[in-house]
């Protein structure tokens, strides 16, 4: 007659079954690291044009664009958003005027903190030879904010695993609106750690100017004023290759990874746009991370994979 199983019995079995599961799961992260080291790197495609798509599949964008490193607009993705007809200046002034937000003036990254009102004021007034530029207002701090937009479905996000308190931290809480003024630009940069982006027009319209990443010698580090370049002080840029489009209403433009990129608001804008991470260019990220710092770069894919880490981490102050 077999005895039954004792509670030491039962939780050795309970502890095995836990290290099994927990040994497998390893296992098949690293054959999904393996996988997305080989698929994962830096390609573009130099283009002349930008082209403009509308009914376009998930599978033809990363068929088309995303695995080839090409820009591209995309036309119908914001048909649906509330936010096209809702967010106005008026909206934001007498909904969210008494928020406290970094304004910028051109290349300087932080110029001073504005309320909404504020701003928005100095935008209609006309009277200003100021040039600020309203960027990077978090729309998370803000949750009825999310239900006027649908992040697109072409470009997934692994952040969104992560808690919100994490991604304060390292300054990934995303996506962030953009209220600018006639005129304004926030200045030719690459987006941080190989993310990818995308940003979405509202109202106005911006010109916007692009380079491939093997050109960032002649872009002189993002100091040089793509729309009134000073080919004395910078002679290289005379051999860039910049590609040039204008954005307008209800339009969503894809900016891959390392893409340099100088954004000009010929009107009164608003804009939104998120940087984000997925297979496509993930690994590209990490290293990044692990250039910055090595300890929490090895973490990032960890706990991207097993978000349940994050807590037991933040803790104990490793990341």
């Amino acid at each position: 007659m077999q005895l039954p199983l004792s509670i030491s019995d039962i939780s050795e079995l309970i502890f095995l079954a836990i290290a099994l599961i927990v040994f497998i799961r390893l296992i098949i992260y690293l054959l999904k690291r393996a996988w997305h080291k080989q698929k994962c790197k830096l390609v573009w495609t130099p283009i002349d044009v930008i082209e403009r798509r509308s009914n376009l599949s998930y599978d033809d964008f990363i068929k088309e664009y995303a695995s080839v490193g090409k820009p591209v607009i995309i036309t119908d993705v914001m048909q649906d958003w509330k936010a096209l007809e809702k967010w106005t200046l008026d909206f934001f002034k007498f909904e969210y005027g008494a928020v406290e937000c970094a304004v910028k003036k051109d290349d300087v990254e932080v110029h001073s903190l504005m309320t909404i009102a504020d701003y928005i004021d100095y935008m209609i007034s006309g009277n200003s030879n100021k040039r600020l530029y309203l960027a990077n207002w978090v729309v998370s701090c803000y949750p009825e904010l999310l239900d006027d937009y649908r992040e697109p479905i072409y470009f997934p996000n692994w952040l969104q695993r992560l808690p919100r308190n994490l991604l304060i931290k390292y300054e990934c809480d995303n996506p962030e609106i953009f209220i600018g003024h006639k005129n304004t630009s926030v200045g030719l940069h690459k987006d941080p750690d190989n993310f990818s982006a995308w940003l979405g027009l509202i109202s106005g319209r911006k010109r916007i100017v692009l380079f491939t990443p093997d050109t960032k010698d002649v872009l002189y580090n993002g100091e040089i004023d793509i729309f009134n370049p000073d080919l004395e002080k910078f002679p290289l840029y005379a051999k860039a290759n910049p590609v040039e489009v204008i954005l307008e209403p209800g339009e969503v433009l894809y900016i891959p990874s390392q893409w340099w990129h100088h954004v000009n608001n010929l009107e009164n804008s608003i804009g939104v746009g998120n940087i984000f991470i997925n297979e496509l260019n993930s690994e590209l990220v990490f290293q990044s991370f692990v250039e910055g710092n090595p300890i929490k770069g090895h973490l990032l894919p960890l706990i991207l994979e097993f978000p349940w880490l994050t807590k037991p981490l933040l803790f104990l102050g490793v990341i």
